[in-house]
């Protein structure tokens, strides 16, 4: 027969118990969070033998140290625990479809730049070139130059022009295909991507409630 216990000798094991539990708490989440619903008491993770078969299970302090006679309170096997919280946190945190949007916006965004650079670089060169034309033909209108001894220059110039605008049309054409392609192929696999938490894990655990203590 189990000696009944007074309080002071109780409440010193309880104490001897919550230190015993300060051991466990910087690698188990739930060791800080997971509390006995029938008395309050905080729950340990503990090695269970049960028909010649471990298991890792969750179990009231106070029924642990002092038997069902102080707390009748069921002994809960961790996996199953797991995947109620895992579901819980997907459920409260559900926001897979935010999360796609800001993606695609911004795969959009640095391809449409990285192509939109280029293009606007001919487009300046070009506007560079029309210039300098126009600036040649102002020192022939004035007579600061012969126009046979610009004939060089005007070459050259409308050479690159062609060049550049042959560029330009193809980069506009085929370029903005290939940026569609790129960023459609980025979307479908976002689309297909999973934004929930898929095993549990005692370090997202803790940061998620910590961040909700804030």
């Amino acid at each position: 027969m189990q000696k009944e216990l007074s309080w002071d000798e109780l409440r010193n094991k309880l104490k001897t118990a919550k230190l015993k539990q300060s051991k466990y708490s910087s690698k188990y989440a739930l060791t800080e969070l997971l509390i006995c619903g029938e008395c309050g008491t905080a729950c340990r993770r503990c090695r269970w033998t049960s028909h010649n078969r471990n298991r890792t299970v969750w179990r009231c302090i106070k029924r642990l140290e002092h038997g069902p006679k102080y707390c009748k309170s069921p002994t809960i096997d961790e996996q199953p625990l797991h995947n109620a919280i895992v579901r819980a946190i997907n459920e409260f945190y559900n926001c897979g479809d935010d999360v796609a949007k800001v993606l695609k916006s911004a795969a959009e965004t640095v391809l449409s730049g990285t192509i939109g650079n280029e293009i606007s670089q001919i487009e300046q060169r070009l506007k560079d070139i029309d210039q300098a034309r126009n600036d040649f033909v102002s020192l022939i209108a004035t007579g600061a130059c012969a126009s046979d001894s610009l004939d060089d220059e005007f070459a050259r110039l409308y050479s690159e022009e062609e060049k550049l605008s042959r560029k330009l049309l193809s980069l506009k054409a085929q370029g903005e295909a290939e940026q569609n392609e790129i960023i459609d192929n980025i979307k479908t696999d976002i689309d297909n991507a999973s934004f929930e938490l898929e095993e549990y894990d005692d370090v997202l655990v803790r940061k998620v409630v910590e961040c909700e203590k804030l």
